[in-house]
């Protein structure tokens, strides 16, 4: 038995993954053998190896070209809640990115599908591995979430991707079609599935953030949503508030959720791990042993402008004592009384910008400028990012039973408890199922802005790319948008290497 104590999920992405040397191919793949590399053969033979393997599925989660800083900075412009005045992520926030661009959409392309490789690689060979069953169930459980967490992202964003459950045997098999989004959703559907069966609901405080049961019914959940299956999405959800894949409840304190005090947190259903104790090195970002895993996209957040209507939403309904939503504190810095921007008063560091619109904030998200001296910089920030968190559910959950028998009394109760910890009144009973329907988008705006969860949330309800189009004093610059645009252009070069491929709508 491998003893998890001996990393923990900080530490994982810190180990050598030999495993990435590893093609996943039969023998008659190329003529000729490397010495210096490793073979299915060679490598397959033990529990350590299984637990490896699966270790170097989580990695390109956290490097920098995905969560840690580009692929995440070009999907957060997408939305209408921020703007962006140039940077790397200026070209995806006016619709104006090109196929061959780099430092953008082909960075995330190419870490989902790093996940997917490795995965297929745990399916595909742990199986034969004698070890510990329950382990090895588990490792297999998180392969399953891991492919089925990379292409909810890839079919979001690109939607026209080619379907790879298993390693490639030949050259031909690395060449494969696109499908339609459907089929890819029923992989993720299938793959969550047996996932939430193999997964704990736990596990030892050694190893919080490897994902769980709980990941796996959430994501699941999520997708039904996303596909308006409510039904189902309503009964996935309420599973995980009944507490059948464990205990998960609201921190007591939202922005807790936002600092490294409240990393893998009794709120935390998945995040994506970061580390800034090992080496920076020119490799930061990719498999390598002993380097730190920043999240350098704090460094963006604390200076990017976020558009004056979220403030407006903030300050329209108080609390239950008059005063400002507090969650307005956690997300945005704008000029409230004492307001501070890393060491220098806001209305001093933004006095032109102020001059212009009174309303004029930047994203406190992860950063908490009012309470920092000085900003993250590049290599210096590790806090934890929270992908799918309890209010998230609730505000799911409340959604996808409104839709599916209306805003009945577990509809209320569920948003009622995230507004409750926000000091907020619990919303008029009485409330038709499409007043409850603006009152969950509306909440969950104000609990979820800044966490790379509004662009998606526009698209699903209809409302994108139009709520842009509409709006153009919500970017700096002339809008390029053509139909087709509101996805990522495939990559160029995949384009020119699979003959198989076909450039998205919109970027021929």
């Amino acid at each position: 038995m491998i003893n998890f104590k001996s990393f923990t999920m900080k530490k994982y992405l810190k180990i050598i993954l030999s495993f990435v040397l590893i093609i996943g191919c039969t023998d008659n793949f190329l003529d000729e053998s490397n010495p210096n590399t490793m073979t299915p053969d060679q490598f397959w033979q033990s529990e350590g190896d299984a637990v490896s393997a699966i270790v170097g599925a989580y990695s390109p989660l956290s490097n920098i070209f995905n969560h840690g800083r580009i692929f995440t900075g070009i999907t957060h412009v997408l939305s209408d809640a921020v703007r962006q005045v140039g940077d790397f992520s200026y070209a995806a926030s006016v619709f104006n990115l090109t196929p061959s661009q780099g430092n953008s959409h082909r960075n995330g392309w190419e870490e989902y599908w790093k996940v997917i490789f490795r995965s297929n690689n745990v399916l595909e060979f742990v199986p034969n591995i004698e070890m510990d069953n329950a382990l090895k169930d588990k490792i297999l459980g998180e392969a399953l979430f891991l492919r089925a967490y990379a292409y909810f992202n890839l079919v979001h964003y690109f939607r026209n991707i080619p379907l790879v459950t298993a390693p490639a045997k030949s050259l031909a098999e690395t060449q494969q079609p696109q499908v339609e989004p459907s089929k890819v959703y029923d992989q993720i559907k299938a793959d969550l599935t047996l996932a939430t069966a193999k997964l704990p609901n736990s596990w030892d405080d050694d190893n919080k953030g490897r994902v769980t049961a709980g990941s796996a019914a959430a994501l699941q959940g999520k997708v039904h949503l996303y596909l308006q299956e409510w039904t189902s999405a309503s009964a996935a959800l309420k599973k995980v508030i009944d507490g059948d894949y464990g205990t998960y409840d609201l921190d007591s304190d939202y922005s807790n959720n936002f600092k490294e005090s409240g990393e893998n947190n009794i709120e935390s259903l998945f995040e994506i791990q970061f580390d800034n104790t090992g080496a920076w090195t020119a490799g930061w970002g990719a498999d390598v042993p002993s380097t730190a895993r920043y999240y350098s996209f704090a460094n963006d957040l604390s200076t990017g402008q976020v558009n004056s209507w979220v403030l407006d939403m903030f300050l329209e309904e108080p609390t239950i004592a008059g005063d400002i939503d507090p969650r307005a504190y956690s997300t945005i810095i704008w000029d409230f009384p004492n307001a501070m921007s890393f060491g220098t008063a806001f209305a001093t560091k933004y006095a032109d910008q102020l001059s212009d619109n009174p309303k004029y904030s930047v994203g406190a998200k992860y950063v908490f400028p009012n309470e920092e001296a000085t900003a993250p910089g590049m290599t210096s920030h590790a806090v934890n990012k929270k992908i799918i968190r309890y209010a998230d559910v609730l505000l799911m959950y409340a959604e996808a039973e409104n839709e599916a028998n209306g805003p009945t009394t577990a509809a209320h109760d569920a948003i009622n408890k995230v507004r409750a910890r926000a000091t907020m009144a619990d919303l008029d009973a009485s409330l038709t199922k499409d007043q409850f329907r603006e009152k969950v988008r509306r909440e969950r705006v104000l609990e979820l802005t800044l966490e790379d969860l509004r662009q998606i949330d526009l698209m699903r309800w209809g409302q994108y790319p139009q709520r842009i189009l509409d709006n153009p004093d919500f970017r700096n610059g002339n809008l390029f948008y053509v139909q087709g645009r509101e996805y990522f252009p495939i990559p160029q070069v995949e384009v020119d290497t699979n003959p198989n491929i076909k450039q998205n709508p919109g970027y021929n």
